[in-house]
């Protein structure tokens, strides 16, 4: 069965996502460096604050509030523009 896996991944997948290199022409290639991963960690711990912020106080408005704030933030920490 394993091998059956391998033998799909060597068919279907990019040889950059199938080891993990960044692919030079591709417009995905941000996604493997340090900084990005950095950054999709922050934002990962940011939503399990928020996550905790809304378990903390129950209500509809505040997970309005607290969801859209933290969407805001994500999209801002991990925009790529200059």
């Amino acid at each position: 069965m394993h091998t059956m896996r391998d033998m799909l991944y060597r068919y279907l997948l990019p040889d950059h996502l199938r080891d993990c290199r960044p692919d030079p022409g591709s417009p995905h290639r941000r996604r493997f460096t340090v900084k990005y991963r950095r950054k999709r960690c922050l934002v990962k711990n940011l939503w399990i604050g928020a996550g905790l912020l809304v378990l903390l106080h129950p209500t509809l408005a505040m997970l309005m509030v607290v969801g859209l704030a933290t969407t805001f933030l994500a999209f801002t920490v991990l925009d790529e523009t200059p």
